[in-house]
């Protein structure tokens, strides 16, 4: 919700009520109080495509200089034709600094280590600068199609304080993440830089059918380590996950070495197997179609008061609250 939060502001800065726009797209506005409260990624799209729509601004009046709708395609367009990802985001970067002037992108090399940095000036930002690590989400996703491949993060760094939901950029970024760094920046192998682009103009106007601000919520390329594990459990999670070493051993891994990656990923496995309970009970508490004994049983509980402490642990609120909300169509 945290996501949801830092794009009200704008909206009524530009007139917009924030209640008529969450209700407009399916989102409860009580659940703006409620800080671990998740939303679907199909609710967060239709939220920005409309405020997006509505401010004639991709970046969701954010910023302090608006982006036109368009801009985000015609710098794709102005960048296809690189032959490598190095001059992909070389000429990425110049063409932001032609068209906005909150924003210096930056891409520097030094070894074997390179650097993607975004600085915005001074008081042009949303008040926690949540639009620079959407910026940051998007060039890295949107680098990963160009090349074909995911990209992977060494880390990246975030200007500001650590805020209390930082554990969520882990699922934007799959990387450990470093808060009151000196600069804005996804850091990664240089040897990225110098691999073709594979996309062609063609398959450009298909990645283009929605807006930048997808990229936020389309992690389809994601080969990441959590990623495997995730679907290699998500089909137990009505009874046991399997043990760790079990895991480690399909993955060729010893414990030790899992457990060490999943943690530069900011993971951990633990946190994967609650990550998929919380998500697979919000999904049925979503679709109203079970009780919420049936909902614990189908998660792995065979004491509903477990489920209830486990779930509020996760969104910060009873599943009755949640069950609640979703019969308003406001959560799924």
């Amino acid at each position: 919700m945290h996501y949801v939060n830092a794009l009200m502001p704008s909206a009524m800065r530009h007139g917009l009520d924030s209640q008529q726009v969450l209700e407009r797209v399916g989102i409860d506005p009580a659940l703006l109080n409620v800080e671990r409260a998740r939303i679907s990624s199909a609710n967060y799209r239709m939220l920005t495509q409309y405020l997006a729509s509505q401010l004639q601004d991709e970046n969701c009046g954010m910023l302090a200089q608006r982006s036109k709708i368009g801009t985000f395609a015609m710098m794709c367009h102005a960048c296809i034709s690189c032959p490598t990802l190095g001059e992909f985001l070389q000429r990425s970067a110049e063409f932001t600094a032609l068209v906005n002037d909150c924003l210096t992108l930056k891409l520097d090399r030094d070894g074997d280590s390179a650097g993607y940095s975004i600085a915005a000036e001074p008081g042009s930002t949303d008040d926690d600068e949540i639009i620079i690590m959407i910026l940051l989400a998007i060039t890295h996703r949107l680098a990963n199609w160009a090349i074909g491949q995911t990209i992977a993060l060494d880390n990246v760094g975030i200007t500001r304080r650590r805020p209390s939901y930082a554990h969520e950029y882990n699922f934007l970024f799959m990387a450990p993440i470093k808060f009151e760094h000196e600069e804005n920046c996804l850091r990664f192998a240089a040897h990225y830089l110098d691999l073709p682009i594979v996309q062609t103009e063609q398959e450009l106007n298909r990645f283009l059918s929605g807006p930048a601000m997808y990229l936020m919520t389309s992690p389809d390329d994601d080969k990441s380590l959590g990623s495997k594990i995730r679907t290699m459990i998500k089909a137990d999670v009505a009874g046991s996950f399997p043990e760790f070493s079990i895991i480690a051993g399909q993955l060729n891994l010893t414990t030790a070495t899992l457990r060490r990656r999943l943690r530069a990923e900011g993971s951990s496995y633990q946190q994967l197997k609650d990550d998929i309970r919380r998500d697979t009970a919000i999904y049925h508490l979503g679709r109203g179609q079970l009780n919420m004994d049936q909902v614990a049983e189908r998660v792995g509980f065979s004491e509903p008061t477990s489920f209830f402490r486990a779930f509020k642990r996760w969104t910060g609120v009873t599943p009755r609250a949640y069950l609640l909300k979703a019969s308003a169509g406001g959560v799924e």
